[in-house]
C-alpha cells in the first residue's frame, strides 16, 4: 500500500482486510484519490462502480472535462496573418520630482534634543521637518537638509515642542529662503545657527544659572525669552502669544489714578477716606495722601466707581488704564517649551551675518521692560558679534570676551554635567559676570510711598549710557529689603550717577526723575 495512503488509515484500521478496506471507501466518499497500485489501471471505473462515491464522480467528470478535445490538422498550412501593424502607445505623462534643498548649518555636534527646523507650507508644498546631523566629513558642524523641494521661496522657524499643549513654539528664523540645486556643497552654507550655552565663572571652572531669564535680541526685537530650569536647562516662552494675543482676565490687571482735586474742585480733601466699586462690588478701601491723591492696582474693569463714604456726594466714575506686567515667582508668562541644553541663536540668514544680543534677568521683564531693552539693546545686553570667529577658524577659541569655547568643568555646581557633555562639542559658550560682581543697589522699600513702576538707574551722561531696575522687577527679603541688579557697564564707563524714578504725584500716575548721588565709582557698587 502506498505510503502517503498509510499515513491516513489509523493504526487500528490495518488490523484486519475488512478495516483496510472501510479507510479505502472512506477516503473515496470523500472525493480524494487512492493509489492502490503501481500499475496503471487500463479500464475506467463504470458508472455502477462510481454510483457509490458521488464526490469521486464529481471530481472525475471535472478532471475529465478540463481535458483539451483532439484537434486533427488538415493536409495544408494554416493561413497566418503576416501583416505587421504599428505598435499603439499610450503616454503617460512624467512629471520629475523635486530636487533642490536647503542646508542649514549648525555649529557643533552634539547629541540630538527636541527642537528641531522646520519649512512652512506653500501652495504647492505641504511643510517639511527635520533635525541636524553630524557631518562625517567636517567634525566642526552639523547639517540640517531639506530635500526634494520645489524652486520657490521658503520659510523657515525653529520649531520647539511644547511640554503641556499640542501646539508647538514656533521661531521665524527667515522668509523667502531659495533653494538650491541638489548637488550644491558649501564650506560654509549661508545659513547658520550657533548653540550658546551661557555659563558663570565659579571658583573650580563654570557653572550654570540657578534661576532666572535669558532674552534673546535680535533685528532689535525680543525673539526669545528662556526660563532656566532647576537642573539648569532652557525652556523657553511663548512669547509671540502674549504679545499678540489678549490673554484671559487674570493675566492683565489694571489700575485707576485718583486726582481727588479734579473729582471733588469744591474743596480739599485730602486725607479723605474712599472706596473702590468694582461691578458693583466693593474691592478696596483707603484714604488719599497730602496731595488728595491715590493709586489702585489689581483692577480688571475699565471702569470704576469711587466712592467717598464720609461726603454728601455721588459715586464718581473713573476710567483705568492697563498695568504693566508684574513678573515675579508665580510670573504670568509660563514657559511651556521642553527644556534644551543649550539655546540656538542666528549667526548667518540668506548668507548675511546678523546682529543678536543676550540678555539676563533673574525676574522675567515686564512688558515696560521688554520695549526699553529692544529699543537699545547695546546699552544692556551681551552682543554676540565675536560669533564672527565661526567663519574664519570653524571654532570659538580665542573669540574675545563674551563668547568662549565649551572646555568642560571640574565643578559639581548646577549644569556641571550639561557642561561636561558638551565638552569638545564645539559649541559657544557665554562668559556671564559671576552675581557678586554685577552693580547692584541694596534699598529698604518703603510700603506706603514706593510704586511698582519707580526705579533706580546707573547713568554716565558723557558715553549716553543708563540702565534701569524696576521695584515690580525686584523681590524683597525678610528684612524688607530689595536688591536691584544693573548690567554691567560698556568698558569706557568708569562712573555713574545714580538716579531715582519717583512719583511726583499719584493722581497723575507722573514721574520725575531724581539724582540720588553722582559720580560713583561702578567699584563701589559691586559685591
Amino acid at each position: 500500500m502506498p505510503r502517503e495512503l498509510a499515513q491516513k488509515i489509523a493504526i487500528s484500521g490495518k488490523k484486519s482486510s475488512s478495516g483496510i478496506l472501510t479507510a479505502i471507501r472512506t477516503e473515496l466518499g470523500k472525493g480524494n484519490w487512492v493509489a492502490l497500485s503501481p500499475v496503471p489501471r487500463r479500464t475506467p471505473l463504470s458508472d455502477t462502480q462510481l454510483q457509490s462515491f458521488p464526490r469521486l464522480k464529481a471530481l472525475v467528470g471535472s478532471a475529465s472535462s478540463t481535458g483539451e478535445s483532439k484537434v486533427f490538422k488538415a493536409g495544408y498550412k494554416q493561413v497566418t496573418d503576416d501583416v505587421t501593424l504599428v505598435r499603439s502607445y499610450a503616454h503617460v505623462p512624467y512629471e520629475p520630482s523635486p530636487d533642490h534643498k536647503i542646508v542649514v548649518e549648525f555649529a557643533g555636534q552634539w547629541s540630538s534634543n527636541a527642537a528641531c527646523l522646520m519649512l512652512g507650507k506653500t501652495d504647492v508644498q505641504k511643510e517639511k521637518i527635520t533635525v541636524g546631523k553630524a557631518d562625517t566629513e567636517n567634525k566642526h558642524r552639523s547639517l540640517a537638509t531639506f530635500k526634494d523641494l520645489e524652486t520657490e521661496g521658503k520659510t523657515l522657524y525653529i520649531k520647539i515642542p511644547c511640554s503641556d499643549q499640542p501646539q508647538p513654539i514656533l521661531l521665524k528664523l527667515a522668509e523667502d529662503l531659495q533653494p538650491v540645486d541638489k548637488e550644491t556643497q558649501m564650506d560654509e552654507w549661508d545659513n547658520v545657527l550657533v548653540p550658546v550655552l551661557p555659563m558663570l565663572e565659579g571658583i573650580n571652572g563654570h557653572e550654570l544659572v540657578v534661576e532666572g531669564y535669558f532674552y534673546v535680541i535680535w533685528n532689535n526685537k525680543i525673539w526669545r525669552e528662556v526660563e532656566v530650569t532647576p537642573k539648569g536647562y532652557f525652556a523657553d516662552v511663548d512669547l509671540e502669544y502674549y504679545r499678540n494675543n489678549d490673554p484671559e482676565s487674570s493675566m492683565k490687571t489694571r489700575h485707576v489714578n485718583i486726582d481727588g482735586a479734579n473729582l471733588v474742585p469744591d474743596y480739599y480733601i485730602g486725607e479723605e477716606a474712599f472706596e473702590i466699586y468694582q461691578s458693583g462690588q466693593k474691592v478696596y478701601s483707603g484714604h488719599l495722601s497730602l496731595d488728595q491723591g491715590a493709586r489702585v492696582f489689581r483692577l480688571v474693569d475699565e471702569e470704576v466707581d469711587v466712592v467717598f463714604p464720609e461726603l454728601d456726594i455721588d459715586p464718581i466714575t473713573v476710567k483705568t488704564v492697563l498695568s504693566p506686567y508684574k513678573v515675579g515667582k508665580d510670573g504670568l508668562r509660563i514657559a511651556q517649551g521642553v527644556p534644551l541644553p543649550h539655546i540656538w541663536v542666528p549667526y548667518k540668514v540668506a548668507g548675511e551675518v546678523q546682529e543678536c544680543y543676550i540678555h539676563y534677568s533673574e525676574l522675567a521683564l515686564t512688558n515696560t521692560e521688554l520695549s526699553e531693552l529692544e529699543s537699545d539693546p547695546a546699552s544692556i545686553a551681551k552682543s554676540l558679534s565675536e560669533l564672527q570667529i565661526y567663519s574664519s577658524s570653524q571654532s570659538f577659541n580665542n573669540a574675545g570676551e563674551n563668547i568662549i569655547p565649551v572646555s568642560g568643568t571640574a565643578s559639581t555646581g548646577i549644569g556641571s554635567g550639561i557642561i561636561n557633555e558638551h565638552k569638545e562639542s564645539n559649541i559657544a559658550g557665554l562668559k556671564l559676570a559671576p552675581r557678586g560682581t554685577l552693580p547692584s543697589i541694596r534699598y529698604l522699600h518703603e510700603p506706603l510711598t514706593d510704586q511698582p513702576d519707580d526705579f533706580f538707574g546707573l547713568r554716565n551722561i558723557e558715553h549716553d549710557w543708563i540702565h534701569k531696575s524696576y521695584f515690580r522687577s525686584a523681590m524683597k527679603d525678610d528684612d524688607g529689603y530689595m536688591t536691584l541688579r544693573f548690567a554691567f557697564p560698556p568698558a569706557e564707563v568708569k562712573n555713574v550717577d545714580i538716579v531715582r524714578g519717583v512719583h511726583s504725584s499719584l493722581s497723575t500716575g507722573s514721574q520725575r526723575l531724581v539724582v540720588v548721588e553722582e559720580n560713583v565709582p561702578i567699584s563701589e557698587l559691586l559685591g
